[in-house]
């Protein structure tokens, strides 16, 4: 388990190892985008992840590639479909502003 933050919301949770950001946020119905439905099709889900990259799945080709299609770079977001939550400690991510 690992203690996540979405920063600019205000929540704080335990997310299952195993389970990737999104799958924990829906589960305590965050208000999270996900047009594709957690695919790794689209941009809907990205996430600046502040701190606690190291208790996250890397980065894959995919993720890379759907991100920088969509015009965001892949250096500065993260899909949270494709962050499986990896270790313990602390994971501090931010949502976007809605477009």
């Amino acid at each position: 388990m690992a203690t996540v933050r979405i920063e600019n919301l205000g929540i704080e949770y335990e997310g299952e190892t195993g389970w990737n950001l999104l799958e924990c946020d829906l589960l305590r119905e965050v208000d999270h985008p996900h047009d594709c439905g957690g695919n790794c099709a689209c941009s809907t889900c990205k996430v600046a992840v502040i701190l606690g990259g190291e208790n996250l799945s890397p980065q894959g080709e995919d993720e890379r590639d759907t991100l920088d299609a969509y015009g965001w770079d892949p250096d500065a977001f993260r899909l949270a479909c494709q962050c499986v939550i990896q270790g313990g400690g602390e994971i501090v991510i931010r949502l976007p502003d809605p477009e």
